[in-house]
């Protein structure tokens, strides 16, 4: 996927601790996300909320709470849609283990290049506690958009206050979010979400955050997490 983020999504179970955010004692996590960005040889947590500049480099730290399938798929800022993982460049065993960790990707070299217009990549993460067929689940392009759908024309703009006070650019409307009630979704995700897809939470502690729901995975759930770049 040329336009945007010029790798693709792959698991490996190694990776340094993670820390999940504190939450609602009633609510059931799901999967912690670290956020990550290299810079030369060092390699920096940054806040999710994190405005990233053309050609940046960053990665995803994963701990699931759940025993499950992961699926990520994306919707770039140029209006294409795909599959991301699982898929044959990244191999098909999409299996994740609550306690476990992942890198996303964890190919040799493995980052994220960020690249393509300004916007909002915009990710869908899909968490299953069955596995998912593909003819359910195809990486099909604009053709599994809603009809009309088009790339957002936002920008990401920084906080002010945060940029005066440590000069890290953030935008608050970017990092993890719950489907927006209404939202018009790509149709083999709308066919698969269930209603507990409007009843998660985020928690983000700056370095981090934390999915969790109301209740057990009991069937898929859907996400998303905009990296927001200028």
């Amino acid at each position: 996927m040329r336009s945007q983020l010029i790798c693709f999504v792959a698991l490996l179970g190694s990776a340094s601790p993670v820390t999940p955010a504190s939450q609602d004692s009633a609510a059931v996590s799901l999967i912690s996300i670290v956020l990550e960005k290299k810079t030369g040889d060092a390699v920096q947590t940054v806040d999710p909320t994190h405005v990233f500049a053309d050609g940046d480099t960053v990665r995803f730290r994963l701990t699931p709470a759940v025993d499950g399938y992961l699926y990520v798929m994306d919707l770039n800022t140029t209006g294409k849609y795909e599959v991301l993982f699982p898929r044959p460049e990244t191999g098909n065993d999409n299996r994740i283990e609550h306690g476990k960790r992942y890198l996303m990707p964890a190919t040799d070299n493995g980052w994220f290049e960020v690249t393509g217009p300004p916007g909002y990549e915009k990710l869908y993460f899909l968490l299953s506690p069955a596995a998912l067929t593909m003819g359910q689940l195809q990486g099909r392009t604009n053709s599994t958009l809603p009809q009309g759908t088009a790339p957002s024309s936002m920008r990401p703009r920084c906080n002010d206050e945060i940029f005066k006070a440590r000069g890290d650019c953030v935008d608050a409307t970017a990092g993890p979010k719950a489907v927006a009630p209404g939202e018009a979704l790509p149709r083999d995700l709308t066919d698969l979400a269930n209603g507990a897809s409007r009843d998660l939470k985020f928690t983000n502690s700056g370095s981090g955050s934390t999915v969790s729901s109301g209740m057990p995975l009991t069937g898929p759930v859907v996400y998303e997490f905009l990296l927001a770049h200028k």
